[in-house]
């Protein structure tokens, strides 16, 4: 009997220790990104916040990228990071972020955050505004030049003729505008970028 109550004994001061032990063990913190997922514009900054179930958890992530610069490894509570696509196709930088409590890791979670590409130039949204209110009165309707760069069709053709006389240097022969301000560098290479993108109207 004395042998019986031993082992009862013993067998509850296991369970006892058996319970403690599992109560002290480390518990892993489980990450929380929010957004989960971000979709961007070229030269944008993400905004991705980082918490976890446990006061104090840090957070360290690495990154892939995949048509796109900017993303970089690091550590904190946000990633915050100016993200360039320079192509013509959606990029992504997709984040593993492992979350840290009591030097203890918990599971790395995903982020994928898009990056769109540049929109395309358009006559209609772009360049018609910009010759209209650098090329008047002349290339308008009344001015004494025939061709008028409201109209897509002439722009069009003239692309190159456009882009040649506004280079030129103020006073120069053939420069243009004639009676306007010299565009600057940012609207040549508006000028430029539509004829790389295709000339598109809409």
């Amino acid at each position: 009997m004395k042998n019986r109550i031993n082992v009862v004994l013993l067998f509850s001061a296991f369970l006892v220790l058996n319970a403690c032990s599992k109560k002290n063990d480390p518990v892993p913190p489980v990450a929380t990104a929010t957004p989960s997922s971000q979709t961007i514009s070229t030269g944008a900054i993400t905004a991705i916040s980082l918490s976890s179930d446990i006061v104090g958890t840090t957070f360290s992530w690495t990154v892939v990228q995949v048509g796109v610069t900017g993303a970089t490894s690091g550590n904190g509570s946000t990633i915050a990071q100016t993200l360039v696509n320079s192509g013509s196709t959606p990029g992504t930088a997709t984040y593993s972020i492992t979350p840290m409590a009591d030097g203890t890791p918990g599971a790395s979670i995903i982020v994928v955050v898009t990056v769109n590409p540049p929109a395309k130039i358009t006559f209609a949204a772009n360049i018609k505004p910009l010759l209209t209110n650098s090329c008047t009165p002349c290339h308008l309707a009344g001015g004494v030049n025939p061709n008028k760069w409201d109209d897509y069709a002439t722009a069009k053709a003239k692309i190159s003729g456009i882009l040649d006389r506004v280079q030129r240097a103020p006073g120069s022969v053939g420069f243009m505008p004639k009676v306007g301000t010299q565009l600057t560098a940012a609207q040549i290479a508006l000028l430029n970028k539509w004829l790389s993108d295709g000339l598109l109207e809409n």
